[in-house]
């Protein structure tokens, strides 16, 4: 009977992959990623059939753990600025903390190497986000624009936000609120 997996080793495995991938992007090899993980190669096919597989659960992994930042105490019935600035501030919080997982979650998204399929699952637990753009749009208060475009100006900015954080942590409130203006006048009619 084979022995069960272990958790620690898998969330190690993944831990090691976020790294990896946030320095070397999908190039990082799976040795690296098993010896940071201070497991043997052959462990981390164990837990994942292939490359391909460790980089789908990755990127799941990472936007969940983006989700899990951004979503709790999403203002629904809130207006539509103060619902933006709720995921803004979730996400530039959460990318001052997790530097490599912001990282390894842009690299993964831009490397052709993230299913359709994982990406739209990776998708699910922001969907109130999604219908509040959606929403937005037809109400006229956000531009005319496909999701997808304002999601990436909304990620472009909010990261061009936690960079300027970082370079400059003595104006943090001031950036944070430079950052969300910049953004709020980007996306709104």
């Amino acid at each position: 009977m084979a022995r069960p997996l272990s958790p620690e080793k898998r969330s190690a495995l993944l831990e090691s992959a976020t790294q990896a991938v946030a320095e070397l992007g999908v190039q990082a090899s799976t040795a690296s990623i098993a010896r940071g993980a201070g497991v043997a190669e052959g462990t981390l096919f164990t837990y994942f059939e292939s490359k391909e597989a460790l980089f789908q659960e990755l990127y799941l992994h990472l936007k969940r753990g983006l989700a899990d930042a951004v979503m709790p105490d999403y203002p629904t019935g809130a207006d539509y600025m103060q619902r933006m600035q709720h995921v803004f501030e979730r996400y530039v919080n959460w990318g001052l903390a997790n530097p490599s997982a912001r990282f390894a979650v842009a690299r993964l998204a831009g490397s052709g190497q993230v299913s359709d399929d994982t990406r739209s699952e990776g998708m699910q637990p922001f969907l109130a986000v999604a219908q509040m753009m959606q929403d937005g749009v037809r109400d006229g208060v956000l531009v005319d624009a496909p999701i997808s475009f304002l999601s990436s100006l909304i990620e472009h900015i909010a990261d061009t936000t936690i960079e300027h954080i970082e370079r400059h942590p003595k104006d943090a409130a001031l950036q944070r609120k430079l950052g969300f203006r910049v953004l709020w006048r980007a996306i709104t009619m």
